[in-house]
């Protein structure tokens, strides 16, 4: 190696592209970085500014809505101070000023849906019209509290009417009928709205099946008018809302109305219509959704209105008394109640008997092992209806009814000998004396008439 020999070995020293660029243009870049994170800092500044403008001005909003909803308050609260004193008032001399004050702070939506509900309620007590009209205007209502309010006449709940302490909520029988209107008017008026509507009362089948009369009622003449009018689609719509709609429906379209008018031609669609829904409750009655409770308070509906359904809730109650005994105790302790107590009218007991009673035991009794307890329960049941005499005349249903009655009952005692004196004439007897002297607990529910206490002691028949 020669002493002039400079080189290292390790390689040229001269710069990449990328360095002779920031060599050459290093004063350019210095700006531009800085420029760069400049804009970026000023536009940060500028989003947060813009950020707590927003949040300030939201603030401010708020602010402003909530002293605009207190001075509301403390203006309805003196309002309603103001008005308190007339609404808290009753009886028929403050029916007017009550019904004009109540409207006004309703529509002016000053007075709680709740308190609106609960002063109309007790302004329909002396005019139940003024009531509907506050009602109507009262948006956000409970539904629930209608029904509540709603009180069923002794001719819904017995089918028969009578001047006696059980009977005490007919004085409110002009405020319910106006509910009930209120209910259908609504009803058509919500018709695309279902779930802002009385439907909601129906929503929940437990808490239908646990009010089936009183529902039954409230939607009566809603389910009625469209029945009159034909409107058979809008009462299937009805029914498809719920399944505690089509219960009601059943309970209210199933009986005939007493003015009803039906031209031949359409008489054969109505049948089907009435048949379908009666053949629907004889299966559901027996079926595992409807338990004891629930069978028993059907009951109580369909015997208010036996005979108005023409025959049409007799498969229901055969079918209900059809079932083990375990499984109706209820059923045939209510029924036994009702007929001790005459809580049905005449003609709806005479096709109880005739169409349900008789055929029971008749059936029972040609069995090839005729169960003893049903036949003990079926004549125990006889035993208090009234007594079915021979016709004088030319009515060959009467004579019918009697004849079969009668033969029935002796073969009855034929096949029972001296058990039948206890199952059916030691009951007639003892349910007689219950109704001429009936207990204090008995007395209040009680609706036989002279007629009824007395008819049975000629009774011969047993004999």
């Amino acid at each position: 190696m020669g002493t002039g020999d400079t080189t290292t070995g390790l390689g040229d020293d001269k710069p990449t592209r990328v360095g002779k660029f920031i060599q050459t243009y290093h004063s350019f870049l210095s700006s531009f970085v800085i420029g760069a994170a400049g804009l970026v800092a000023t536009s940060m500044w500028q989003y947060k500014q813009a950020d707590t403008a927003r949040r300030q001005a939201d603030s401010q909003q708020q602010i402003a809505a909530a002293q605009a909803e207190n001075s509301w308050r403390i203006e309805r609260a003196e309002i309603l101070a103001k008005n308190l004193q007339v609404l808290s008032t009753s009886g028929p001399s403050t029916v007017e000023q009550r019904y004009g004050v109540l409207l006004s702070l309703t529509r002016g939506n000053i007075l709680d849906p709740e308190l609106a509900v609960s002063y109309a309620l007790e302004l329909g007590k002396d005019n139940p019209e003024y009531m509907r009209s506050v009602l109507a205007s009262t948006t956000d209502k409970s539904y629930a509290r209608l029904a509540n309010a709603f009180e069923l006449t002794c001719q819904q709940r017995f089918g028969v009417t009578r001047d006696a302490p059980v009977c005490a909520s007919d004085k409110q029988a002009d405020r319910s009928a106006a509910l009930a209107q209120l209910v259908a008017e609504e009803l058509e008026a919500d018709k695309a709205h279902p779930h802002q509507s009385p439907l909601l009362m129906l929503a929940d089948e437990h808490a239908v099946q646990a009010s089936p009369a009183k529902l039954s009622a409230l939607f009566g003449p809603y389910l009625t008018s469209l029945y009159e009018r034909r409107q058979l689609a809008e009462i299937a719509h009805f029914e498809e809302s719920s399944a505690g709609a089509k219960l009601i429906a059943a309970l209210a379209l199933v009986p005939a109305q007493p003015e009803e008018l039906v031209a031949a031609s359409e008489a054969d669609e109505l049948e089907k219509f009435r048949a379908a829904r009666s053949q629907w409750l004889a299966t559901f009655v027996t079926s595992a959704g409807c338990g004891g409770e629930c069978r028993t308070k059907l009951l109580d509906v369909m015997l208010s209105s036996y005979a108005r359904a023409q025959g049409r809730f007799e498969a229901p109650l055969r079918a209900l008394l059809d079932e083990p005994r375990s499984h109706v105790a209820g059923v045939l302790a209510r029924l036994h109640a009702r007929l001790l107590t005459c809580q049905l009218g005449q003609d709806d007991v005479l096709a109880l008997r005739d169409q349900v009673l008789v055929p029971l035991l008749d059936t029972e009794l040609r069995a090839s092992k005729p169960e003893q307890t049903r036949l003990d329960d079926v004549l125990g049941l006889l035993a208090l209806t009234p007594p079915s005499a021979a016709s004088t005349g030319d009515d060959e249903a009467a004579q019918h009814a009697h004849d079969a009655l009668q033969q029935t009952l002796d073969r009855a005692k034929a096949a029972l000998g001296a058990r039948f004196a206890k199952s059916y004439t030691a009951a007639r007897s003892s349910a007689q004396a219950a109704r001429r002297s009936p207990p204090g607990t008995l007395a209040r529910s009680m609706l036989c008439s002279a007629n009824e206490v007395t008819g049975a002691d000629a009774d011969s028949i047993e004999q």
